[in-house]
């Protein structure tokens, strides 16, 4: 493995105070926006963010998350925290850590830009750069660990990801707040590059508590590559994730799921955009909303089969249930079609569990919360069974199903 470090005065310094609706980072946005409709940005507004390089997680285990093994990456409010990573050599692995602005800021543009796009750019706290070479197999998840521990801060992290031809990886990304930390937020993106037959899984897990996590998500395919994010959205204040996936190459296969658990007053918005360029591939997404409380849930999901973009299959589902009458889904799969020789679908369902299979399991015995608990499993198990590691599955599933 190499590794590279440029150590250089980050733009942002520690402590500063960061006004967001003051910045000049363009038009803050507005829940007239179509694409932040359903957004409540105005607790974000009110608070003035600041920078905290202290370090205060002194084990990963006090965060709940299970033993993670092999290369782990931790960054805590926004730098790069060595004391809990683990950076095993492996070979035919690339790592770099770029926190400097003007190196990161010139060797490459956003090629798409709104306001938190500006904000990561512009106040960059750290960004980790991971290049798998040509014809290599990493056969265990390689973890990447984002951390907010101090109230009121402010991270803007980056997570670049370049997979050469023929070449396989696993990663595993945890965006976590700690329980004594409140009104933190991180801001993230994350950019994947695939080469031609390269094929990488993103498990993506969100816990943030009293915190905010927003992500960005941009990925560009070549021919015959497999794009697969799995994200599991558990708590935080506001959670955003806006995927990006251009499918640039023939025959590529890309695949988004998801399951968002909010409760009271947690709004969880999914946002997915698909771009097919290119004849003869293949898209599949399937996002779960189990709302409790007083939560909110979005999803909208959007693929565009471009002119000349024939024999393409697209298939998008979204199904929601709803615990509580206080609870809230928006809903808006959408499908944008310039070709001709296409089988592209999309469907959404929101509802309750069925009263009859609830009166079967409480006629058995088993409590009201035991039975809700089984028909939730059933309900997400689907995505949940994406992911082939039992602790992993075990471990999300506690966290998804909320007392």
């Amino acid at each position: 493995m190499i590794i590279k470090d440029l150590n250089h005065n980050s733009l942002l310094k520690e402590n500063s105070k960061l006004d967001l609706e003051a910045l000049n980072l363009g038009s803050f946005p507005k829940r007239k926006e179509e694409r932040w409709k359903y957004t409540p940005l105005r607790s974000l507004k009110k608070i003035n963010f600041h920078n905290q390089f202290n370090f205060k997680i002194e084990h990963l285990s006090s965060l709940g998350i299970p033993k993670i093994e092999g290369l782990v990456i931790v960054l805590e409010n926004g730098k790069f925290n060595s004391s809990l990573s683990n950076i095993i050599d492996l070979m035919d692995i690339e790592l770099l850590f770029l926190n400097d602005f003007d190196i990161v800021n010139n060797s490459q543009e956003p090629s798409h830009k709104d306001y938190f796009t500006n904000l990561n750019f512009s106040f960059l706290t750290e960004k980790v750069v991971l290049k798998i070479k040509p014809n290599v197999n990493i056969n265990e998840p390689i973890n990447f660990v984002n951390i907010i521990s101090d109230d009121n801060c402010i991270s803007n992290t980056q997570f670049n990801i370049d997979i050469y031809e023929n070449s396989k990886l696993h990663i595993r990304q945890y965006f976590l707040g700690s329980s004594n930390s409140e009104d933190g937020f991180i801001n993230h993106r994350n950019q994947v590059s695939l080469k031609s037959q390269s094929s990488l899984t993103i498990d993506k897990f969100q816990d943030l508590n009293q915190n905010f996590n927003f992500c960005n998500e941009f990925i560009d395919q070549e021919r015959e590559s497999k794009f697969i994010m799995n994200t599991f959205s558990a708590s935080g204040i506001i959670l955003r994730n806006d995927v990006f996936n251009n499918v640039n190459g023939k025959n590529c296969h890309s695949e988004l799921n998801g399951v968002f658990a909010p409760i009271e007053k947690q709004h969880f918005d999914n946002h997915t955009t698909i771009n097919h360029f290119v004849a003869d591939c293949k898209s599949f997404e399937n996002y779960k909303g189990v709302v409790k409380e007083s939560g909110v849930g979005v999803f909208n999901g959007k693929v565009i089969v471009h002119q000349d973009a024939q024999k393409i299959e697209a298939f998008q589902k979204n199904n929601n249930i709803l615990l509580d009458d206080e609870s809230k889904i928006y809903s808006k799969p959408e499908l944008e079609i310039y070709a001709d020789d296409v089988r592209c679908s999309h469907g959404s369902t929101t509802g309750r569990f069925d009263e009859e299979a609830l009166f079967y399991l409480r006629s058995r015995g088993i409590s009201v919360k035991k039975s809700l608990e089984l028909m939730t499993l059933g309900f997400i198990n689907e995505v949940i069974e994406k992911s082939n590691d039992s602790a992993y599955k075990e471990f999300v599933l506690k966290r998804l199903i909320k007392d």
